[in-house]
């Protein structure tokens, strides 16, 4: 037995600490197409004490770190070789349940339907309704990542519910931040007091700064009323200009857009919207109006709105398409390289068409079997997070590189002229942290201060690793 293992083994106990191959190989990335390397020692902590020993032990070692919550996402991360993976999975507890101050604190490592699931046995729920992977993802992962959630249209990303936070940095120090950091008074009710927004700096940092290992999210009261719309339009640009009303006038909870991939099932049209309204009845109607008129004023054609109830209520994406999972997700395995963020809503007039014709002209996909998934659009209150799905199949080397290539082409088309990706993931950061200037000079700075070992997340971001 090493000597590493022995003292991590002392740390957590030797149950929760794994130096076997067959151990180590399932930790090597996510759902994302970097095949990554095997680490030397899988750890699993408790406790916000058992991660600090883990940070000085592998400062003291020089040995790095790499970050695991349930590995839920497409960001294309792949573990370092020989490195320590540390799974927070077990740092799982909702701590508290405050609904006086309208807050919840679970541990990083609770899944994040499993809390929600919690609150509305209350009547109440999270401020946010959570990202894709909503079933298993993590409570630290989403807000170390800063996902996209389901709602964005209203409630925003999911940072911007963030009260506080727990965060182990690179050296052990433990911090907490927002009100929560007056010793004497250690109460996370506000994010926006003693100083700096200290809360913010570790929302998208994607464990490269520090370990988030508890978070205070605001909830609200579950919603009295919820409604449905689905509308089909023949052009693209009245659709976009459909869902920039519905943004001016706020009428929608979340409205999602379909502009490429297959179209749903039975519907004609080249371009679809669903609308989702969350609120009282009364508002809920109103609102139900807004979105009415602008769609029709803008030529939309009302549908059936069936399928946008169930990818609600059902939680399975392939609906907003008007099908099951098995046709949709059929014919596995398939990865899509997937590049996404913000851009003006306008600019989906010349992005969208920009994408159909980068496909058609392009022979590698009809060769190697490559797809579009999608052209989709979560809109924010004044944008459109547009992310470009293409799938190709996994097992083809072939494919995997010329997937991968596609990936990089459309970052580049994006990138340049009008899109700014939510979170930066590692397949991602080549392409825009360059664009990111004295900016991304400042989070090398950051990443320099706070973690001169580099044991944290070395390469993710572009932080710390061999380029840095």
């Amino acid at each position: 037995m090493s000597e590493l293992l022995a003292r991590l083994q002392s740390i957590c106990g030797p149950e929760h600490v794994s130096d076997v191959l067959a151990d180590r190989l399932c930790y090597r990335r996510d759902c994302g197409p970097t095949p990554g390397g095997v680490p030397d020692i899988v750890v699993r902590p408790e406790s916000t004490a058992e991660v600090v020993e883990i940070v000085k032990l592998a400062n003291e070692v020089r040995k790095p770190i790499f970050l695991w919550g349930r590995a839920t996402t497409f960001v294309d991360f792949g573990v370092q070789e020989g490195c320590i993976v540390m799974a927070l999975d077990l740092m799982n507890r909702i701590i508290k349940i405050d609904l006086e101050n309208q807050i919840v604190t679970a541990e990083t490592g609770a899944i994040w339907h499993a809390v929600d699931s919690e609150l509305n046995k209350l009547g109440w729920e999270m401020a946010v309704p959570g990202g894709g992977g909503m079933f298993s993802c993590t409570v630290g992962g989403t807000v170390a990542y800063n996902a996209v959630p389901h709602g964005i249209t209203e409630y925003g990303v999911t940072g911007e519910h963030v009260v506080a936070l727990e965060v182990v940095l690179p050296d052990g120090t433990v911090i907490h931040t927002g009100s929560a950091a007056n010793t004497d008074a250690p109460l996370p009710i506000e994010r926006g007091a003693n100083g700096p927004d200290l809360t913010g700096l570790f929302i998208g940092s994607c464990g490269t700064l520090g370990v988030i290992t508890e978070v205070t999210l605001r909830i609200h009261r579950i919603p009295e009323c919820e409604r449905f719309l689905f509308y089909a339009f023949d052009r693209l640009d009245d659709a976009v200009d459909a869902a920039s009303a519905i943004q001016s006038q706020q009428a929608a909870t979340f409205l999602i857009g379909l502009f490429g991939g297959p179209k749903p099932d039975g519907v004609e049209g080249e371009a679809f919207l669903h609308a989702i309204i969350r609120d009282t009845t009364v508002e809920a109607e109103r609102r139900v109006r807004a979105v009415q008129v602008c769609c029709e004023t803008f030529q939309g054609r009302p549908q059936n709105p069936g399928p946008t109830r169930c990818y609600w209520t059902e939680h399975m994406y392939s609906w907003l398409r008007n099908t099951p999972a098995s046709a949709y997700y059929g014919g596995r395995p398939y990865y899509c390289p997937e590049v996404a963020g913000f851009m003006p809503t306008q600019a989906l007039k010349e992005a969208i068409p920009l994408l159909h014709k980068y496909v058609a002209e392009n022979e590698d996909f009809a060769r190697v079997g490559m797809r579009v998934k999608g052209f989709d659009v979560y809109f924010s209150p004044n944008a459109a997070f547009l992310w470009v799905d293409t799938l190709y199949p996994e097992m083809d080397s072939e494919a995997w590189q010329v997937g991968l290539g596609v990936r990089a082409e459309i970052a580049e088309m994006l990138f340049s002229r009008w899109m700014s990706p939510g979170g930066i993931v590692a397949g991602i950061a080549p392409y825009i942290m360059p664009r990111l200037g004295t900016t991304y000079a400042l989070l090398k700075t950051l990443k320099a201060a706070l973690d001169p070992n580099n044991v944290l997340n070395p390469g993710v971001l572009g932080l710390g690793g061999d380029n840095d």
